[in-house]
């Protein structure tokens, strides 16, 4: 069971939550997404992963409450628990050699751009943000 340390409504249907989930935390890298189920009657539903923090052992995903899982997931609380929390999954994305970059994203597609910006600039690239 994973429990969510933080929830915040960033719109009506839109929301941010943030999981402790330490082994995914540790492991997470800019492009990778987790798959959630949120009790044993859910789906498996795919985020992507907007943040982590290793020293905190903690995973952010925004999401849209669209469908039945995301509704489930958006009615949950800080302090209640998500029953999987599986990841990080997928490939991540390459971000090695560049020295200036634009990173473009808008709506819920910045929750991808933003670890890939922040990886960047990490790695002394000039970052431009584009939203």
């Amino acid at each position: 069971m994973y429990p969510i340390v933080r929830k915040r409504r960033l719109h009506e249907t839109v929301t941010l939550m943030e999981i402790l989930a330490e082994r995914v935390a540790k492991k997470a890298q800019p492009g990778q997404f987790i798959i959630f189920r949120v009790d044993e009657m859910g789906e498996r539903i795919p985020l992507t992963i907007a943040d982590f923090d290793r020293d905190r052992g903690t995973v952010t995903i925004i999401f849209q409450e669209v469908g039945k899982s995301t509704r489930a997931l958006g009615a949950l609380d800080e302090g209640d628990y998500i029953l999987d929390f599986a990841g990080p999954l997928g490939k991540a994305t390459e971000l090695e050699g560049y020295g200036r970059v634009a990173v473009v994203g808008g709506g819920l597609g910045c929750a991808i751009a933003y670890p890939q910006a922040k990886k960047l600039h990490a790695m002394g690239a000039r970052v431009d943000i584009i939203a």
